[in-house]
């Protein structure tokens, strides 16, 4: 491929950073600001691949395995940038052009990194969707975004998401293609392989400043919120939170296990960017099973992982636990609370350092632990990450001290620009000032630590007493025969709520409510913080991303005693 058909290079910049619109958190000072300061570079997404191509061309960026399938397929980084050109060249003959939507609904698979670089070639909007969304949230997304393109796998497990945006297509009228990856059974689909053998384009500058990517929340309290970020804002996170752990934390030269759905914020920008930013090797894995994960972590060698505890927890049930050849070097925790002692139970099984950390759609990771730090920040979320500030709220408004609990405000040069289409919310979420409200509560430590103590709506009211269910989940953890734990609020007639713990047993035992209670005030729990109902479950609902589905939870749950 001629280097006059690869986009490194961006287009003259307009005067007016066209990150600023009416929902968006930007002014021009603000811009001023993370510009002069070098937070914010002229790079594009797509030069992130171009310029890894350039240096390492014959390194291995991307392995498929499919359901633990041994070497579905590897692509070199030279390989993978012909293939996002191709792919570029191939949209753009379907009529794709800069400012434009595209959608990807694809499993853990090198495909999706190279799309993702080809969309970003083409000066295009990047979003994606978990293979496991249903039919409303697919909706929401394609609605909210007028995606012209969306690319789909024919099925998925049980399901089948060409089907599902098949079915929709009536409803969206912007959307003008279905790109099928896989065998080609459908009318009206466009096989994605067909897109490389469109002619060569020479494609036109794009703006490296123009929005690249927007992220949908979960949606688990309502409709979906579309984040939006420009190459600007995830290259400050990523740049921020590397110069935090340092890089070669995560191998001396990085093999990353992409576990996290690439359709979710953690499999795409810690799994895709991240690695390619680190000239890394991704290893995709298309669905979560803990015993195939720890044979591909052991052939292999996977060095690093992103991923909610839940994925941790199920690993040291594997024979991968106590393992003296485990080449894992550091797991990074975020996307759920931490269970407080899980670091360093895992850390001894596997001989790594597992990192706590904090982040959300909106900003990817703000505070986090680090190697450097001492062993106890690990029983901690960690410290704010370079160029990130946090402030924390007492119920007065006023800035809480060490040992209070308040809610979360943060901000710097990584937070998303704001919800697309909604300046209202934007504005009612990010003040004046650039502080954004995370929804999340926590407490610092006289250290300076972070400890994330639950969203702020997800506390237990018992008879006018706040219970917070994330302090009382992490002590659960700690039982010898739980694997699993999570609390909800249930309905009482006398008291408002009562809180029901709902937990995953480690072995056969079953513990009763008797022996857990016992077992909590025994660690010192506060006796008014303890559940007055126990289930007993095998597996707890969650996303795509390993969150726990509290709303299913306390729906079923909620309406027996």
């Amino acid at each position: 491929m001629s280097d006059q058909l690869i986009n490194t290079s961006q287009a003259a910049p307009p005067t007016t950073h066209p990150g600023i619109r009416p929902d968006s958190r930007l002014t021009p000072e603000l811009v001023r600001q993370y510009e002069d300061s070098g937070a914010w570079t002229s790079t594009t997404l797509r030069s992130l691949l171009s310029s890894a191509a350039a240096e390492v061309p014959n390194r291995v960026a991307a392995i498929d395995r499919t359901s633990g399938a041994a070497g579905s397929r590897r692509l070199t980084y030279a390989e993978l940038d012909e293939r996002a050109h191709r792919y570029a060249c191939g949209l753009y003959a379907l009529g794709v052009r800069a400012g434009d939507f595209v959608a990807v609904m694809l499993p853990n698979q090198a495909d999706f990194a190279a799309l993702i670089f080809a969309i970003n070639e083409l000066g295009a909007v990047y979003s994606g969707i978990p293979v496991a969304y249903g039919e409303r949230e697919v909706e929401v997304i394609l609605r909210r975004t007028g995606a012209r393109v969306v690319v789909v796998a024919e099925t998925f497990g049980s399901s089948s998401p060409l089907r599902l945006v098949q079915g929709l297509r009536g409803a969206l009228p912007s959307l003008r293609h279905v790109v099928l990856t896989g065998r080609w059974s459908d009318d009206g689909v466009t096989p994605l392989e067909s897109l490389l053998k469109a002619p060569d384009v020479d494609l036109p500058d794009v703006d490296a400043r123009a929005l690249s990517h927007v992220g949908f929340t979960s949606g688990t309290t309502g409709e979906p919120k579309g984040v939006m970020n420009t190459y600007q804002t995830l290259r400050a996170v990523m740049q921020n939170w590397v110069a935090h752990v340092g890089g070669d934390s995560l191998g001396d030269s990085l093999v990353n296990l992409v576990a996290s759905p690439v359709g979710h914020h953690t499999g795409f920008l810690w799994g895709v960017l991240l690695t390619t930013y680190l000239r890394g090797t991704a290893v995709y894995l298309d669905r979560w099973a803990p015993d195939q994960a720890a044979h591909v972590i052991r052939e292999e060698r996977v060095t690093a992982m992103f991923s909610a505890p839940t994925f941790l927890q199920d690993l040291l049930l594997t024979d991968l636990a106590h393992d003296e050849t485990c080449s894992l070097r550091t797991v990074v925790l975020a996307g759920a609370p931490v269970p407080r002692t899980l670091p360093k139970v895992a850390g001894e099984m596997f001989g790594c350092y597992v990192c706590p950390a904090w982040g959300m759609t909106e900003l990817g990771i703000g505070i986090s632990c680090a190697p450097h730090l001492p062993a106890t920040a690990q029983t901690t979320d960690g410290v704010p990450v370079p160029g990130t500030a946090i402030s924390v709220l007492g119920p007065d408004g006023q800035e809480a001290s060490a040992g209070t609990v308040g809610s979360l405000r943060i901000r710097g040069a990584g937070l998303f620009l704001g919800y697309l289409d909604l300046p209202e919310v934007t504005a009612a979420e990010i003040d004046g000032d650039g502080w954004f409200k995370t929804g999340d509560t926590v407490r610092l430590t006289e250290e300076g630590y972070v400890l994330l103590e639950g969203r702020t709506k997800d506390i237990v009211i018992r008879g006018g007493e706040n219970i917070p269910v994330t302090a009382v989940e992490s002590v659960l953890f700690q039982h010898p025969d739980v694997i699993e734990a999570t609390v909800v609020g249930v309905p009482d007639a006398r008291l408002g709520e009562r809180a029901c713990a709902v937990v995953v047993p480690s072995g056969d035992a079953r513990p009763t409510l008797g022996e857990v209670c016992d077992f909590l005030l025994e660690q010192g729990l506060s006796k008014h913080f303890l559940p007055e109902r126990l289930e007993i479950v095998d597996e707890l609902p969650k996303t795509p991303s390993g969150k726990i589905r509290k709303v299913e939870l306390r729906g079923q749950y909620g309406g027996s005693s």
